[in-house]
Order: C-alpha cells, then structure tokens, then sequence
C-alpha cells in the first residue's frame, strides 16, 4: 500500500477495539487471562497454542498486543522476540513466567519485550495498568515510526520504507508464491531545472510528480528514494500474469506524468524514464533488483519523451561502460559524489547494534546511486581503489566524528582495506593522519580484509597489519571461506573476526554442506579467540541457526540494508 494508505489504517486500528493474542500451551493458562480481563473490559482475545501459529497471525491479522505465556528461557534462546520485532516492530510484548529472575528479566527486555509478569501471582489490576501501559507506548511508536518512514516533501513513504517492503515483498516469493515488479521512475532535465529555477520550484514539481503516481497506484507501494526518483512495488498472487498486470499499470502511469508541469509562471514538459525489472525472474536479490530496474531506466532515456523499458540482460549489461568509467570516476572523486552507507551489525546476545560496516555508493548525477559492483572491479583493475580507499577512511573517520560528539554507542566501524593499498608505502602513515585529524579513537576503527590481500605479498602485509595494530586498529577477515587462508597465518596475524560469506549463510536450512562450513567457520573462530559475524543474514531460519550455533554477531536485510549516514544515526539513537 502506499504510504498515506498505511497511516489510514493505523488509524483505523486504534479506532477500532483492542486486540490481544494469548500464546498459550496451557489452556488453563489462556483461560486465566480471560477471568482476569472479563468481558466487560471491552477486548478481542484471539489465541493459539505455538510461536509458529503466532507468527502466521500476525502476518493475517491485527494484532494489538502479544501475552506470551511460554518459558522465558526457551523464548531467549529460540529468539522469537526477535522474530516477533521483526514481523511488527511496534508490537508490545508481555511475557507471563514464573520463573523470571532479575538477570533473565533484563535480557526479555534487551529483546523487546515490553513487560513481564509472574502468572500465578497475577491480579487484574496488574494485568489491566500493563495493558494500557504498553498500548500507550505502541501509540507513541507508531507515530515515531511514521514520521521515521515518512517522506516529508511528498507525504509517501522514504527510502528506508521502502527497502523494508521490498525485503517483505521478496520473502513472500517463498512464502506465498507471488510475484514482483520493480519499477523506478524519475524526470528527464529534472537537474538542469532545479539549477535554473531554484530548489523550491524543483520541490514543487517532485511534490506534483508524487500526487500524479498516487492518484494512478491503488494498493502498490510508494517511496521517493533520491531527488526526483521514486520506486514502485507491484505485487501480485501467483495465479496472475506478472508481465500483462506490470503492462496496465505503466500504461496508466505513462499516462499520469505526460502532462506538463506548473514551474512558477508557466508549465514546463519534463518528460518521465521509467524502468522495470522482475522478481524472481530476473533476480531474487534486493540490491540486483535495484540495480536492474535503474538499468532499464538508463536506456528508456535514450528514447525522447515519456518511455519506459524493462529490463534485458542482453541489452542492459554493456561491458563498454568499463572503458569509459575509469575518468568518471576520478571525476567522481573531484566531485565529491561518493558517499558511505552503513549497515548495522546485531550483537546476537542483546540484540542491539554493535557496530556497522561502511560501504561505498556512487552518486552519478545522471543515473542516479550506483552500487559498488557496478564501479569497485574497474577501480581495483586500473588503481583507482587507492585513493577511493582513503577517501571512504577520511570520510568513515569524519562519521565516527559525529557519532561520538552525538555521544552515540555504536561499537566499531569496519571500513573495507583493498589488496592495492598494502601496495602503498604510506598506508600506516596516511591512516594515522586520518585517525589525528578526525580525532577518533583508533580502538573503534576495524579495516575488513579480503583473502587475496593476506597473500599479495605476505611478510609486507604482516608489516603494516602489526604497524595499524599497534594503533589500537581492530581487523577482519571479510568472506571468510571462500580463499585459501592458512590458519597457521590466522595466529600470526592480529585478525580479531572472521566474517561467514553470505553464500555459507544462505544455504543454512537448505544444504547440509553450508550448514557443516557455518559450524566449522564458527568453531574455528572461537577456538582461535577470534569473533564471528555472519554476513547476508535474510530471514529468521538462518537467524535462529546462527544463535543455536552461538555465531557472536550477524548483519544482513533481516535487520536493515545499508543506509546513508542520517538514517544509521537515526538507527543508533533508537538502539
């Protein structure tokens, strides 16, 4: 749905009565809660017997408010609290357990229960002032989620919004069968007018651009994701033609943005590019999806007026750019139009961040954020990944900054260190200018390794990895499994974390073999004293595997993609 359309229904529910589900294996238990409410209190009670079936409803259903009446410990170790924040994040939670003692208390809360009560010794009073407690608080976050999901120029949803539904839209491929079109659009000339007419008048035209898509979508999900772009989820069952149903609606969109646009005095045509692409048959992946759809739009440009094109692995993957993308992007350095996004990493103890990883995009100023597989190869290839790589540290450096003036606890930062740069007789020297300058402390700076960078030239790399670690640098062996590291290089070198390639982590629940490298990787690490992050975590299977295999820290579009500096911030201040 769009946006706006979610408001409404929030709304809706807190007009409507409240209702309470009872996860219950003890019917006795169940009925106790209801003799407690009684009828005239006014509520819906809906219960089940398993965390399973509780899932299911609250993907059906609206649920106001969970009483988990099963064993606190055995909640802790399956993390279905997490599970649970995931499915709705504003959900308040009430455990009823005799057997809660402070340090378990403690530990429900870390992982967002909201409260928990003793049954036995409950009375209604009690039950009662906690149920408008925690329906008091659920009101007030979800009026803090809107506004965090909120565009506020346009009143649809922002870029974080989006990157949620789509992570949503894609699980239920598996789950329900059904399908997924991508689509982005934004205006042709959009950047020459904002420069010629000024930013309020470009405002004013993205806002009419904003009320034409809303007025054609009906329940597809709206988000402005960069200046003048948008991005449109059309969802459908699996019973109906994805491509035909995707044809319709550009037709009508099409239709929509044809229209000139009022810029102060006069109208002024600002043609649309639209680009589509499809899940799961071009991808199943969140960032490939991305990328694919600005491809596609990148060629419907090439088309005068309003167009659209979908996306064509044939004609959308042209091997030429790398000849021409080597002076862009030293002209995007020049230009200052790389920036870092940080995606956070969950300590799997607390459920908290405990750090993130900075990763490099590209803002062109034509097609829009370009991920880094699309320029990294070719910055490696020709040496541009040298200067790329201290920019990306100055600019981390710049950010942990911020972080501490913010009196943020956000763990450590890992910045990603290129083979190349080992090649550079000034890393230590340059790195510890960066560190002075920023003044920050090195002890929270860790430098992700690849393989292949141990083994470029051995005894020069020992040389400067022992140089930075007597600066207090942390550092992590990033996609651990999938080289040749020798282990007796393991002990040699200060690595302190071994980081599980998302590959391994996607496996888990379907290969026997994954799941056997996960287990090897994480007892290696803890044999060596060495943590473990586990990367490309994507859905609660692979979550609840990592815990009961006692992985340290995981990260991945389970909990968050990687977003820009603003909405990590956002994200640490919330922690």
């Amino acid at each position: 749905m769009g946006y706006e359309s979610m408001q409404s229904a929030q709304r809706q529910s807190s007009e409507s009565s409240i209702r309470l589900l009872i996860v219950a294996r003890d019917p006795l238990e169940r009925d106790r809660i209801g003799d407690l409410l009684g009828p005239e209190a006014g509520y819906e009670l809906l219960d089940c017997s398993a965390m399973e079936q509780a899932l299911l409803l609250l993907e059906r259903e609206r649920i106001d408010l969970l009483f988990l009446c099963l064993p606190a410990r055995e909640l802790l170790e399956s993390a279905a609290l997490l599970a649970i924040k995931r499915s709705n994040s504003c959900l308040p939670v009430i455990v009823l357990d005799d057997a809660i003692d402070d340090f378990t208390g403690r530990r429900l809360l870390s992982q967002s229960a909201s409260d928990y009560l003793p049954l036995e010794q409950l009375d209604s009073d009690t039950l009662q002032r906690a149920i408008r407690y925690a329906i008091g608080t659920k009101r007030q976050d979800e009026e803090i989620d809107q506004l965090r999901h909120a565009d506020p120029l346009t009143a649809t949803g922002n870029r974080q919004y989006f990157y949620s539904k789509l992570l949503e839209a894609l699980a239920r491929i598996d789950s329900h069968g059904h399908r997924v079109a991508l689509i982005t659009i934004d205006l042709d000339g959009f950047r020459k007018l904002n420069d010629s007419l000024g930013h309020s008048v470009g405002d004013g035209v993205v806002q009419q651009l904003s009320r034409r898509l809303q007025d054609v979508l009906h329940d597809q999900v709206l988000a402005r994701i960069g200046g003048d772009e948008f991005a449109i989820i059309h969802e459908v069952d699996a019973d109906t033609d994805l491509r035909a149903s995707t044809r319709e609606l550009l037709a009508s969109l099409m239709l929509g943005v044809s229209e000139p646009y009022r810029t102060g005095e006069r109208e002024t045509m600002l043609p649309s590019s639209i680009g589509v692409s499809f899940a799961p048959e071009h991808s199943r992946e969140f960032d490939a999806l991305i990328r694919q759809a600005s491809q596609a739009r990148q060629r419907a440009k090439q088309t005068h007026g309003c167009s659209y094109a979908i996306f064509e692995t044939s004609r959308d993957s042209d091997p030429a750019t790398h000849i021409t993308l080597e002076p862009e992007l030293w002209e995007a350095l020049r230009q200052e139009q790389f920036v870092l996004f940080y995606q956070p990493r969950i300590d799997l103890r607390t459920g908290k961040i405990i750090g993130a990883e900075a990763l490099m995009r590209w803002r062109h100023p034509e097609r829009g954020l370009v991920q880094p597989d699309e320029f990294i190869p070719v910055a490696e290839k020709t040496g541009l990944i040298v200067p790329m790589g201290y920019w990306a540290i100055h600019q981390a450096g710049q950010d942990m900054r911020r972080f501490r003036d913010a009196g943020f606890r956000y763990g450590s930062i890992g910045v990603n260190l290129s083979f190349r740069q080992f090649k550079d007789e000034f890393l230590a020297r340059t790195i510890r200018r960066i560190i002075d300058k920023n003044e920050i402390d090195p002890t929270r700076l860790e430098f992700e390794l690849t393989e292949s960078a141990l083994f470029a030239d051995e005894t020069h790399v020992q040389s400067c990895l022992k140089e930075l670690s007597e600066l207090g640098i942390d550092f992590s062996l990033d996609d651990f499994g999938t080289g040749y590291s020798s282990f007796a290089l393991l002990q040699k070198l200060p690595i302190s974390t071994l980081k599980i390639d998302k590959s391994f982590v996607g496996g888990v629940n379907s290969s026997k073999d994954d799941e056997e490298i996960v287990r090897a990787v994480i007892n290696l690490a803890h044999n060596l004293n060495k943590k473990v992050i586990a990367e490309g975590v994507e859905n609660k299977a692979q979550l609840e595997f990592l815990i009961r295999h006692e992985c340290d820290q995981v990260q991945g579009y389970f909990f968050s993609p990687p977003v820009p500096v603003e909405d990590f911030m956002r994200m640490l201040r919330n922690n």
